[in-house]
């Protein structure tokens, strides 16, 4: 039982971390929201990926929002 529990945390634990390190690693900027689409990102919400203030016309916190 108590191996069966360590490994249960160990998979939790490394699911977790995988995923902080997916997000933190992925840095992604667009000159413009056509280079953005043309990269497949659309609606773009502040703190994800390839967001910027720069992209977002009426400053609601989407940019490149899809016409």
């Amino acid at each position: 039982m108590t191996k069966c529990i360590i490994i249960v945390l160990i998979c939790c634990t490394s699911i977790a971390s995988f995923s902080a390190e997916k997000k933190s690693t992925k840095s992604v900027s667009f000159d413009n929201c056509t280079e953005a689409r043309a990269a497949g990102y659309e609606n773009i919400k502040r703190g994800e990926p390839g967001y910027a203030t720069k992209l977002d016309r009426d400053k609601d916190g989407v940019a490149c929002e899809s016409k």
